[in-house]
């Protein structure tokens, strides 16, 4: 699991897209990832950035406040890569809502 990398989550009979967040070292070495949720239905915003993957897919919207821990085995496949500008997007609002 790379930083980048969106994965589908299966939880309790539901699936939805997360991406990955973590340091690749930091996810090597525990159970769990670092991720943030994807949303298709809400609107963006300097802390919620729209993404696309490295085709230029929009694939939604990295809740980026939502940031958290889940276990490894809930993310089942691996559906995209974030392009290049929306890996910047998302590491400027990581800074914001985390004030670093």
């Amino acid at each position: 699991m790379k930083r980048g990398d969106v994965w589908i989550r299966y939880r309790i009979g539901q699936e939805n897209k997360v991406l990955v967040v973590g340091a690749e070292g930091l996810t090597a070495q525990r159970k769990g990832v670092l991720v943030v949720p994807i949303s298709d239905v809400i609107d963006s915003d300097v802390i919620q950035p729209a993404v696309s993957d490295e085709s230029g897919n929009r694939l939604g919207v990295a809740q980026i406040p939502r940031v958290g821990e889940v276990d490894k085995s809930y993310l089942t496949e691996r559906v995209a890569t974030l392009a290049p500008e929306s890996v910047e997007l998302v590491d400027m609002s990581l800074r914001v809502a985390l004030a670093l």
